[in-house]
């Protein structure tokens, strides 16, 4: 942890956060997500994509937050 602290310090954290972005993104793509059961809610509720984004967002928030 010491080796990242000191990466941080010397500005190199422009490299690790879009790398996080981009991990969490591919992590979001694996089974288990339950991204069918919401794309077919959102379907079967005509929703709009308003209601969309703002599952995608709570389910965004609260995975990380179990996560974390």
């Amino acid at each position: 942890m010491t080796e990242f602290t000191t990466l941080l310090q010397q500005g190199n954290a422009w490299f690790f956060i879009p790398s996080a972005i981009l991990l969490g993104a591919l992590h979001g793509l694996e089974p288990g997500h339950s991204k069918t059961m919401m794309a077919a809610f959102i379907i079967a509720i005509k929703g709009t994509i308003k209601q969309a984004v703002m599952l995608g967002l709570a389910a965004t928030i609260s995975h990380t937050a179990v996560v974390c």
